[in-house]
């Protein structure tokens, strides 16, 4: 096993049409199409791909990191033509890198960058269903404004070190629950460009839809006009009972990871 390769690969992806990052029985999923690529291509059963992380179904990727150990001696160069030309048109491979054998994509990544788009107009909902069709897969539609000002001042209380329990879908599994809630925010942007809004979130690990929480819960201080730090208390409670609800995932996108 001398000749053993860790292949690092950078991968985009449209998860409109896939349940996921994660390999699931029966279902189409991003690590299950490119693993059975990577094996119709090289021959090899036992190649297992190891993501930075679970996206769920319906969100995307501009740069995916992942990594798997071949014996293959095909040139890292020619990874990602070969793999683009066998893969589907919505999985696309950027670039292939031969990394140490110790190098992980989840376990090595120092942080990850998200980013979440919101279409903030005000028609009627019969109007943007019909207008925008060509764009429901890729950001979520909101009729209410929002209030940028007041989001910002929100966000400013969550940068750091929490326990967002609060803004996370808990696992119901016994050793699931155990496990430690803490993550660190390093920053949280929030622009708008006419009627286009982005969330930018960073940190250094997110808990199950924390990202998608957390902009429901952005937009639910904007919508009720609640007061900005009653997100410490919400923090404090451990309990998304009082947080927003998970918006949709179309708008969600991991962006970079950081090693």
């Amino acid at each position: 096993m001398n000749n053993l390769k860790n292949i690092k690969i950078i991968i985009s992806y449209d998860g409109t049409n896939y349940f996921g990052w994660q390999k699931q029985k029966n279902k189409k999923t991003i690590q299950g199409t490119i693993e059975d690529t990577i094996k119709k291509i090289i021959g090899e059963n036992e190649i297992k791909l190891n993501g930075s992380g679970r996206t769920d179904a319906g969100v995307h990727a501009i740069a995916q990191v992942a990594n798997f150990a071949t014996q293959n001696n095909l040139p890292i160069e020619k990874w990602p033509i070969v793999l683009n030309y066998h893969l589907p048109g919505d999985i696309r491979i950027k670039h292939a890198k031969e990394v140490n054998i110790n190098f992980h994509a989840r376990y090595s990544a120092k942080s990850k960058l998200y980013k979440y788009y919101v279409m903030n107009r005000f028609y009627k909902e019969n109007i943007i269903s019909s207008k925008h069709i060509f764009l429901r897969n890729y950001c979520y539609f909101l009729n209410n404004r929002l209030d940028i000002y007041r989001m910002k001042e929100v966000a400013k209380y969550l940068i750091g070190c929490h326990d967002f329990s609060s803004l996370s879908c808990l696992n119901k599994k016994k050793d699931e629950r155990k496990k430690n809630k803490k993550r660190t925010i390093s920053k949280i942007n929030i622009n708008r460009k006419q009627q286009l809004v982005c969330f930018s979130i960073e940190a250094d690990a997110f808990l199950y839809k924390m990202v998608r929480i957390i902009i429901g819960t952005l937009i639910d201080f904007s919508i009720k006009k609640r007061k900005p730090e009653e997100i410490i208390q919400i923090l404090k409670n451990k309990d998304n009972q009082t947080s927003g609800k998970v918006v949709p995932p179309q708008g969600l996108y991991l962006v970079k990871v950081n090693y």
